[in-house]
């Protein structure tokens, strides 16, 4: 007799657990799926559908989020709904259902701005509820992101020598969110309308008021010249072009491109 009175509550418990479950259905059911890009901002929504039967308030926040292992500021992933005026931050529980909805549809906004520092990768996280309404599963892809920009973008280098070298000075702007970056530079040979031409090993660079190397550094091959870290767009560095005379060269002018190239780890 015992044995049947156990097992009718048991039944009885899922039964109930089920029912509270589906209180609230939430569309789509995958959760939520986001690709980010350092300086945009990515946005989503869900709808959070209630049954008649559901009277009582509902919030919901981020319980975990991570990436590769390693959790994310929670602050970062934010929350917009019926009952808020603005985005509000998910890691703390943000109203979603007051339970005076009357089974009608609640829209609610998600939005994520990853920064610089943000490193590429997939970022998942659960949004969970202080209720038994279903969790959402979350997908960031945070997509990988390197700009680079020169001042002057075109320029003129006059041929000198060593000995009083006439510099073009460059300024290189550049941004990334990879955790590290080396930064290569390389040259074309120069050539003029003729066929004449200047090797590129006659052409020299070096980083301006480098105090570890004042050394002009041949551009006959990619050279490395800057490493860094996760960085938002800025002014890294001011190069210095020279180009090296041969007397025997004639005068004109002579055409050709210096290239930046980055490997990103």
């Amino acid at each position: 007799m015992t044995s049947n009175i156990q097992n009718f509550l048991f039944i009885a418990l899922v039964t109930f657990s089920a029912q509270a479950l589906s209180d609230v259905i939430i569309y789509p059911t995958t959760g939520l799926n986001l690709s980010a890009t350092p300086g945009f901002s990515s946005d989503s929504s869900l709808i959070f559908k209630p049954s008649a039967d559901q009277t009582s308030a509902v919030q919901y926040r981020l319980t975990t989020f991570r990436v590769n292992d390693r959790d994310v500021d929670k602050s970062k992933f934010k929350i917009k709904t019926l009952y808020s005026s603005e985005f509000k931050s998910l890691d703390r529980y943000q109203l979603v259902l007051s339970g005076k909805e009357n089974a009608n549809p609640v829209n609610a906004n998600f939005k994520f701005e990853p920064t610089w520092f943000d490193i590429p990768g997939v970022y998942s996280g659960i949004i969970s509820s202080d209720t038994n309404t279903p969790d959402i599963p979350i997908k960031i892809t945070v997509n990988p992101i390197t700009t680079l920009s020169i001042d002057p973008d075109n320029f003129k280098i006059t041929t000198s020598t060593t000995n009083i070298p006439k510099i073009r000075e460059v300024d290189v702007v550049f941004g990334s969110n990879s955790p590290r970056w080396d930064l290569y530079v390389s040259a074309e040979n120069l050539t003029k309308h003729t066929g004449d031409r200047i090797n590129k090993d006659r052409i020299f660079v070096r980083i301006k008021n480098d105090s570890k190397s004042g050394l002009w550094l041949a551009l006959n091959q990619p050279t490395k010249l800057i490493s860094g870290y996760a960085t938002p767009p800025t002014k890294i560095a001011t190069l210095e072009f020279f180009v090296n005379a041969n007397k025997l060269e004639k005068t004109g002018d002579y055409l050709g491109k210096i290239k930046f190239l980055v490997k990103n780890y």
